[in-house]
């Protein structure tokens, strides 16, 4: 079940979270965003060190005003991905980044750290089709339009997911395909609510096939868990729409990935966690093999978990902020 490349991964995992964890105790509260970190290394394949990211992050606090958000923890996620994105360059590139940011936000985009975490993906992107200043309006295009068909469901952590979906000029019909599969999702007896929107709009990104299609196999994957473990949580579908890039995704083996990283001491109360996390995992490996290298899969996979970590953080961040309101 386990190769031997995921045995290393998995490895290599635990030994940047442990790093992490023993330098940064101090400066960052929540485990799990450590974990991502230690993943998207993992998941875009680059090195570690431990001290050019510090250097990066201390860079980019000495480069904000006193009341950014990125002068938080936040700073620490930001670092990750340029220094996986633009190692040796990511210091100017910060600069370049915080002027994405200016630009989102004089276009309408709320100053917050969601609109942060969509100029990473803005800036990380491979879009061949549009200009970057183009995806900027058809992701706000989107977002507005995404806050209209569902008010409630949506909110600014969807943002990065919107501006993935406007990647192209099709970007409101990306939207139109994903209010499809949420419709259908539904009919075919999924829960309505936040998280099978996040699915719906994650199952829009793949282009090629129609609705229909992607719903069946979504439902295949479900099936698949379910089968081979227990009925997942709500909270874990958009980590098997993630899996739907899949044409058939192991499921035994994605939880044979969780069960290892339950094992570790440092993981042990993670349990969720480390489902997304095994995943993540699971995925970098299949985005190793010469298929989909050859594949816009490729990129697209490496995106989506890029933009669904983003998602993770959102919340993550939600939540300290809705505890620190009450405290």
């Amino acid at each position: 079940m386990l190769t031997y490349n995921l045995k290393d991964k998995i490895k290599q995992y635990i030994s940047i979270y442990a790093e992490l964890k023993s330098k940064l105790k101090w400066k960052v509260a929540h485990d799990q965003i450590l974990m991502l970190i230690s993943s998207a290394y993992i998941v875009n394949r680059r090195e570690f060190d431990f001290q050019r990211f510090y250097d990066l992050s201390s860079y980019i606090k000495s480069n904000i005003g006193s009341f950014s958000t990125l002068n938080s923890h936040h700073r620490f996620t930001v670092a990750s991905m340029l220094d996986i994105h633009f190692q040796h360059e990511a210091k100017q590139t910060f600069l370049i980044f915080i002027d994405v940011y200016d630009e989102m936000v004089t276009l309408g985009y709320k100053r917050d750290i969601f609109t942060y975490l969509a100029a990473l993906i803005l800036l990380t992107g491979k879009s061949e089709t549009t200009t970057q200043k183009e995806q900027m309006n058809m992701g706000l295009s989107v977002y507005r339009q995404m806050k209209k068909n569902h008010s409630f469901l949506t909110s600014t952590q969807h943002i990065p997911l919107a501006v993935l979906l406007g990647e192209n000029r099709n970007g409101l019909q990306a939207l139109n395909k994903a209010e499809t599969c949420y419709q259908l999702l539904a009919a075919n007896g999924f829960k309505k609510g936040q998280y099978l929107h996040q699915v719906s709009h994650i199952l829009a990104l793949q282009s090629e096939k129609d609705p229909e299609t992607l719903v069946s196999h979504y439902k295949h994957t479900y099936q698949s868990i379910t089968d081979s473990f227990k009925k997942p949580k709500d909270y874990h579908h958009p980590d098997l729409a993630l899996l739907t890039f899949l044409e058939e995704p192991d499921m035994k083996t994605v939880l044979a990935i969780a069960h290892e990283l339950n094992q570790e001491k440092a993981f042990k109360w993670q349990k969720d966690m480390n489902v997304k996390m095994a995943v993540s995992l699971y995925l970098s490996e299949h985005m190793e093999t010469n298929l989909l290298m050859e594949s816009s899969l490729y990129t697209a996979i490496e995106t989506v978990i890029q933009a669904q970590q983003a998602a993770v953080t959102a919340a993550i961040i939600s939540t300290t902020a809705s505890s620190q309101s009450f405290s």
